[in-house]
């Protein structure tokens, strides 16, 4: 599976919510708006998420890994992961509060940045009203 193209049924898992990846790829494609394809710090990013080290780093300890996948596989990072596709962060604040991103879309790519030591990223924002259109809430027991 390439990182570039939608994959079927791909999601993002925060808490008991679910957002629908391949629909927020359908509002960004339907709804163009260069205003919002924005770059990131890796290095920032990366940090915050725990993309920074590699999973035999992680493994020795020092990083809660909390925000990367369960499926997250390094060598796909490493050899596929495609760096000219943006990421996609979606606002994920409460109704009045200022907005609170988190990437929903492109772990692997910014992974590979951070092996390749590229600095900036493109990234898709998806606003509150997005976001919303886009999640569904699943409680497991």
């Amino acid at each position: 599976m390439q990182d570039s193209q939608p994959k079927k049924g791909q999601f993002f898992h925060f808490g008991p919510f679910v957002y629908d990846v391949n629909a927020a790829l359908r509002i960004i494609q339907d709804e163009p708006r260069p205003d919002r394809l924005q770059e990131i710090d890796v290095a920032l990013w990366a940090r915050s998420l725990g993309l920074h080290k590699n999973q035999e780093e992680i493994r020795q300890g020092n990083t809660i890994p909390l925000l990367i996948p369960q499926d997250f596989n390094e060598e796909y990072a490493r050899t596929q992961a495609d760096l000219s596709q943006p990421l996609i962060f979606a606002d994920l604040s409460k109704e009045g509060d200022e907005p609170g991103y988190m990437l929903i879309d492109g772990t692997h790519r910014l992974r590979r940045a951070v092996i390749e030591n590229v600095e900036k990223l493109p990234v898709y924002l998806l606003d509150r009203a997005e976001a919303l259109r886009i999640r569904d809430v699943k409680f497991y027991r």
